[in-house]
C-alpha cells in the first residue's frame, strides 16, 4: 500500500523555490527514515581487526595456486579463538602467478599481501572465474528454519520493530530470516506487470516471486509479541506483508578479509578489448563479517570486487580499481558491486569503468557507498537492477557518468523501478537522475550536476540571479556518519579510519614438502566409466547408456535465480557474477546430479545477446550499443577486439576460438568419462539461418559481424550459402572449427559427434563434414564417435556410401515419421527450409477433412503407432548390426531377438526397403535384396499377400516370439499364410535368396 508519509517530502520539494531558507534539520527529514549506519563489518562503527600472521608464503616457480591454497588449509585448520579468528597468511613481497582460483572458505582466515606495491597475484588463464572467492563452498539457498511468523500491523520504513501473530520459539540472540515477497498485487501496483512488446510476460513483466526482499537480522529483544531487530528494514510493510522465521537465509562463513596487495588479471596486450581471462577480482557470497582493504585491482572485465546476495555486513575500504580490459558492453565493468545488505564501500576509486557503483537485484540493505570516486566512468553509477531498497551514496563523485535511482524501464530485461527508499547525499555526477516509485521515496540532497526526477531536492536558498547557491552541499556533510555517531559516538566514525599494518613477527614459512603434501591429500582419485558399443547399443559398465536426453530450453526469461532455473542446464552459458542452474551452471554439481543413461545434449545457443528474442519490429529491433542481456549463450568463434559487431561489440575473428567455450565443452566431457554419462556434442545450430531476422542480425558469420569475408547474405535465409563449401574462404572457416573442436574433444570417450539438431542443408555439406573428420582421424590416429540426425534421404545416402558409412556409429531420425497407415513423412534437405517450416505438412488434405482439429491430428501424426515406430527402428537395426539407433523403439523386443538370431547380420545388412514387393500398411511391410531375398514383417501375425509371387522352391522361414517354423513355398505364392502356431502374434518372414 502507499505510505504517505512520502506526501510530506512532495509536498516540501515543491517548495524549494521559496524564499525562506531551509534548515539542516528539514533535509534530513525528508530522506526515508533508515539508519544506513548499520552498515559494514559487524553492523558498521566496529573496525576490522588487524589478525596475527599463521603462515607466510613465498612465490615459486611456474603457478601458485597450490601454494596459496595449501597455506590457507593450514590456517584454516587453526584452532579459532572465541570471536571465531584464527589468523592470517601472509603473502610475501613478489608476484604470484594463479591459474586456477583462491577460495576461502573456512571463517576466520585472513589473506594478506605485503603491501599492494609490494605483493601482487597474477590470474593467468583464460578461465573468466572470480580470482578470489570468499564464502561456503555449499549452502542451502535458505537455511532458516521452524514455522514462519507472520508480520502483523503497519511497519514503517527504517524500523527495528516487528510485531508478529507469536513469538513463540523465537529468542534473544537468535538469528531470523524476514521475507517480503513480491506478490501480483503488489507488481501490479508499481505498474511492472505492464510492459509492452513481444511476449513481455516471460521476457519484461515481473513474476509472481521473483523480487522477494529477505533481510537477515538478529533479535535484540522480544517484548511480548514484538522483537526487536539489530537493524533496520529498508521497505514499508502492511499486515500479512512478511514473515520472520527463525536461523538464516543461507549457511555464512564469517570473520574473514583480504587485504593489502594488488590482484591483476593478465589478458593479451594485443587485444585491448581481450575478455579471455579473469572476469572478477573478489567475489564475496554466503559470507558475513567480512572485510576487504587496502587493494588494488587490474585488468579485471567484470568486477572489482561483487559482494553476492548472501553476503551481509561486508567493508570494502581503500581500494582502487584501474585499467579494466573488456568489452565496452553489457554486464561488463561492474566495478564495485553489491546484491547484499548491510554492505559498505568506502573510500574506493574506480577508473575507465561503466558502472562503476552499482546495486544489484533486489539488494535488501541498507547499502552504502561512502567517499567513492569514479573517473572516466563510461556509464551510470546506481541501482542497475530491479527493486533495491535503502541504499544510501554519501560523498560520491562519478565523473563522466550519472548517478541513477530511478525507473529503467526495459533496460536489463525489464528492471523497471530499480531503488526503493534510498538517497544520494552531497553527491557530484554528470547526471543526477531519482524518481521514486509509488509509496517508496527516493531523495537526492545537495547533489551537483544535471539533475532531473521528483527526488531531487533543491535548496530553498537559490534565488534569481543568485547562481552561486546552487546545488551547495548541504550540511550534515555526510548523512553515514551523522548516523553513526549518534548511535556509537566518536568511536563510530573512528573505525572508518585506514588500517595499519605492524611490522611483522616470525612466523613459519610453507614450505614446498607441505605443498606435494596437500596436493597429494586433496588430489582427486581418477574415474573412468567410459562409452563403449556392444551389439548395436551405447553402453556404460554394461548398462545401457543412451536413454533420457538432457537438452535446454532457449532462454526467454530474466537473468534472475528465482526464474532462470526453468530453463535447465547448459553448460556453455554465462552468467557475469551469478552462478547456477540456468546462470552460469555449476559443471560438478550439474555432473553429480546425472546417472548412467543421461545424454546431455549440447550445441552453441541461440541469441547471445538476450535482445533478440524481441521479435515485434522485423524480426529484432536494431540495437547496436553495445549494452547486450544476459545471460550470454557463448559462441565458439573469438571476439576480435577490432570493428564493430551489430550488438555494438567488436567483431569476431572466425579463425580464432573462444577459449571459455571449448574449455567448459572439454571439461564437462571429462566429468561425462567420470560420471558414467554422454556429452552428446553437436557443431552447428542452423536456427540462427533461417525464418527470423532476429535469429540472424547477430551470426558470427554475418559480413557486419566477421573480420573475414564470408560471402554471406546481409538478411535470412541465409543457411544455403552458410552450408556452400565452394567458397574457399568459408571451406577454410569450416575446416578448422570442426577440426578445432574435435581436438578438444580428443581422447575423451564419452563424446558422441553430431552436426545440427535442425540440419537442412545439402548433402554436400553432411559428405564434407564426414570427410573432415575422416580426414582428422586418419592424421591424428584418433577416433570420434559419429551420430547423423539429418533428412532421411540424406542419411540413407551416407550409409550406402562403402566409405563414408563406416564413419557413422549411429543414427537417429531427424523430422521424420512413419505415418499410423504406414506412408512415410519426412522433412528436405537443401531446401533453405528450416524443419519446423516443413512439419505441417505431414498432416494431408485427406487427414484434415470434416473440420478436424489440424494441431491435434498433426501430434497423433507424428507420435504414429508402436508399430511404426518398430518398423523404422527395424529398418536401421537390420541394415547394420553394429550400427547404433538412438530412437530405440523396440516395441517388440522378443520378435527383434528371434529375427537377429534367425537371419544373419550380412543378410539383413543387403535388404532395403521395397514398396514394390507389397503395400506397407500400419502394420506390415517389406524389405528386399537384390539377390532376391525377403524379409516381411507382420506385427497382427495375419498372411501377407504381395505383388509378386515367389519364386518356386524358396525357402520360407516363419519368425516369432513363439519359435521359428520353415515351410515350402505355396501354391499361391502370392499369398503367404503364416502357420497356425504364429498366427495372430507378431511375426517375421524370411525367404532366403535362391542357392
Amino acid at each position: 500500500m502507499v505510505r504517505f508519509w512520502i506526501a510530506g517530502l512532495i509536498v516540501a520539494a515543491s517548495l524549494a523555490g521559496a524564499s525562506h531558507a531551509q534548515t539542516q534539520p528539514d533535509f534530513v527529514a525528508l530522506t526515508p527514515p533508515i539508519d544506513f549506519s548499520h552498515t559494514g563489518y559487524r553492523g558498521g562503527g566496529v573496525a576490522a581487526p588487524v589478525m596475527p600472521v599463521l603462515i607466510w608464503v613465498e612465490p615459486g616457480e611456474g603457478d601458485d595456486t597450490d601454494r596459496i591454497l595449501a597455506a590457507l588449509d593450514r590456517a584454516a585448520k587453526a584452532k579459532p579463538d572465541a570471536e571465531g579468528r584464527r589468523g592470517t597468511v601472509l603473502l610475501a613481497a613478489g608476484e604470484y602467478q594463479v591459474q586456477g582460483q583462491i577460495r576461502l572458505e573456512v571463517g576466520g582466515v585472513v589473506l594478506r599481501g605485503a603491501g599492494p606495491q609490494a605483493t601482487t597475484i597474477v590470474a593467468t588463464g583464460v578461465d573468466r572465474r572470480a580470482l578470489i572467492t570468499v564464502g561456503a563452498r555449499s549452502g542451502t539457498a535458505d537455511a532458516s528454519t521452524g514455522v514462519k511468523h507472520q508480520v502483523m500491523g503497519q511497519t514503517p520504513v527504517g524500523t527495528v520493530r516487528l510485531t508478529l501473530e507469536t513469538t513463540e520459539g523465537l529468542g534473544v540472540g537468535d538469528a531470523v530470516t524476514i521475507r517480503r515477497p513480491s506478490t501480483a498485487e503488489w507488481i501490479a501496483a508499481l505498474g511492472m506487470d505492464a510492459f509492452v512488446g513481444w511476449r513481455p510476460e516471460t521476457r519484461l513483466n515481473w513474476k509472481p516471486g521473483s523480487r522477494d526482499v529477505v533481510w537477515d537480522r538478529r533479535v535484540v529483544a522480544v517484548e511480548g509479541r514484538t522483537i526487536l531487530l539489530d537493524a533496520p528494514l529498508t521497505m514499508a510493510l502492511a499486515a500479512g506483508d512478511a514473515t520472520v522465521r527463525r536461523g538464516p537465509s543461507a549457511s555464512r562463513i564469517r570473520e574473514v578479509g583480504v587485504e593489502n596487495l594488488t590482484l591483476l588479471s593478465r589478458h593479451d596486450p594485443s587485444r585491448p578489448a581481450d575478455e579471455d581471462h579473469s572476469w572478477t577480482g573478489i567475489a564475496v557470497d554466503r559470507a558475513e563479517d567480512v572485510w576487504l582493504r587496502n587493494l588494488v585491482f587490474e585488468g579485471f572485465v567484470g568486477s572489482a570486487v561483487d559482494l553476492g546476495p548472501d553476503s551481509r555486513r561486508v567493508t570494502v575500504q581503500d581500494v582502487a580499481a584501474r585499467r579494466p580490459v573488456s568489452e565496452i558492453g553489457g554486464l561488463r565493468r561492474r566495478t564495485f558491486y553489491t546484491a547484499g545488505q548491510q554492505t559498505l564501500f568506502q573510500r574506493c576509486a574506480s577508473a575507465d569503468g561503466i558502472h562503476d557503483f552499482s546495486v544489484g537485484h533486489a539488494a535488501a540493505g541498507p547499502n552504502v557507498f561512502l567517499d567513492c570516486t569514479a573517473t572516466d566512468a563510461l556509464g551510470d553509477s546506481g541501482t542497475q537492477e530491479s527493486w533495491a531498497t535503502g541504499l544510501l551514496f554519501d560523498g560520491v563523485k562519478v565523473r563522466g557518468g550519472g548517478l541513477a535511482l530511478t525507473h529503467r524501464g526495459r533496460d536489463g530485461q525489464g528492471v523497471g523501478w530499480s531503488a526503493a527508499n534510498s538517497v544520494l547525499w552531497n553527491c557530484e555526477a554528470t547526471v543526477v537522475e531519482v524518481r521514486s516509485p509509488p509509496g517508496a521515496a527516493n531523495v537526492a540532497v545537495g547533489c551537483r550536476g544535471e539533475r532531473s526526477g521528483d527526488g531531487v531536492l533543491e535548496d530553498a536558498r537559490v534565488m534569481p540571479g543568485r547562481d552561486f547557491h546552487r546545488a551547495q552541499p548541504q550540511d550534515p556533510a555526510s548523512l553515514y556518519r551523522m548516523q553513526l555517531e549518534h548511535r556509537m559516538g566518536a568511536g563510530g566514525p573512528a573505525a572508518l579510519e585506514p588500517a595499519a599494518y605492524p611490522v611483522e613477527a616470525s612466523a613459519p614459512r610453507l614450505t614446498e614438502a607441505e605443498v606435494a603434501a596437500w596436493r597429494t591429500a586433496t588430489a582427486r582419485p581418477v574415474v573412468s566409466h567410459p562409452l563403449t558399443v556392444e551389439g548395436g547399443r551405447f553402453v556404460i559398465d554394461d548398462q545401457p547408456a543412451w536413454r533420457r536426453r538432457i537438452g535446454f530450453a532457449f532462454f526467454q526469461a530474466q537473468m534472475i535465480p528465482a526464474l532462470a532455473e526453468a530453463s535447465g542446464p547448459f553448460i556453455t552459458r554465462f552468467a557475469p557474477g551469478l552462478e547456477g542452474r540456468g546462470l552460469t551452471d555449476d559443471l560438478d554439481a550439474f555432473a553429480a546430479g546425472l546417472k548412467t543413461g543421461d545424454v546431455v545434449q549440447h550445441n552453441y545457443g541461440l541469441w547471445y545477446d538476450r535482445r533478440r528474442v524481441d521479435h515485434d519490429f522485423y524480426g529484432s529491433p536494431d540495437q547496436r550499443d553495445g549494452e547486450v542481456w544476459g545471460p550470454f549463450m557463448e559462441l565458439p568463434w573469438a571476439r576480435s577486439g577490432r570493428g564493430r559487431a551489430w550488438d555494438g561489440l567488436s567483431k569476431f575473428d572466425l579463425e580464432r576460438f573462444n577459449p571459455w567455450f571449448f574449455d567448459r565443452v572439454a571439461r564437462f566431457a571429462d566429468l561425462a568419462e567420470q560420471q558414467g554419462v554422454i556429452l552428446y556434442h553437436k557443431l552447428y545450430l542452423q536456427h540462427w539461418l533461417l525464418e527470423s531476422r532476429s535469429h540472424y542480425v547477430d551470426f558470427p558469420w554475418r559480413p557486419v559481424n566477421a573480420l573475414q569475408a564470408t560471402g554471406m547474405p546481409n538478411e535470412v535465409p541465409a543457411a544455403e550459402v552458410f552450408w556452400d563449401v565452394s567458397d574457399p574462404v568459408r571451406r577454410d572457416l569450416h575446416r578448422r572449427y570442426i577440426r578445432h573442436t574435435l581436438e578438444t574433444l580428443r581422447g575423451r570417450p564419452n563424446v558422441v559427434i553430431g552436426l545440427d539438431p535442425e540440419y537442412t542443408g545439402p548433402l554436400s555439406f553432411v559428405r564434407f563434414w564426414l570427410d573432415e573428420i575422416a580426414a582428422w582421424e586418419a592424421e591424428t590416429r584418433a577416433d570420434a564417435r559419429v551420430a547423423l540426425e539429418i533428412p532421411k534421404d540424406q542419411m540413407d545416402a551416407i550409409l550406402d556410401d562403402p566409405a563414408r558409412s563406416q564413419m557413422v556409429d549411429a543414427v537417429a531420425f531427424h523430422h521424420w515419421v512413419y505415418r499410423p497407415d504406414g506412408s512415410l513423412f519426412a522433412v528436405q534437405g537443401g531446401l533453405d527450409k528450416a524443419p519446423r517450416e516443413q512439419v505441417d505438412a505431414i498432416a494431408r488434405p485427406q487427414d484434415l477433412a470434416d473440420g478436424a482439429d489440424a494441431g491435434e491430428v498433426r501430434r497423433v501424426l507424428w507420435r504414429s503407432t508402436p508399430a511404426m515406430r518398430y518398423r523404422a527402428y527395424r529398418e536401421y537395426r537390420d541394415r547394420r548390426a553394429d550400427l547404433v539407433v538412438l530412437n530405440d523403439d523396440d516395441a517388440f523386443p522378443g520378435l527383434s531377438r528371434a529375427v537377429e538370431a534367425t537371419v544373419g547380420a550380412e543378410a539383413r545388412a543387403s535388404l532395403r526397403p521395397d514398396a514394390a514387393l507389397m503395400t506397407p500398411t500400419g502394420g506390415t511391410w517389406a524389405s528386399s535384396a537384390s539377390d532376391g531375398a525377403m524379409l516381411i514383417y507382420s506385427l497382427d501375425g495375419a498372411a501377407v499377400a504381395l505383388a509378386r509371387p515367389v519364386e518356386a522352391g524358396r525357402a520360407l522361414t516363419w519368425i516369432g516370439e513363439g519359435g521359428v517354423v520353415d515351410a515350402p513355398t505355396p501354391a499361391d505364392a502370392s499369398r503367404l499364410t503364416p502357420p497356425p502356431a504364429l498366427a495372430g502374434r507378431p511375426l517375421a518372414l524370411w525367404i532366403a535368396p535362391a542357392p
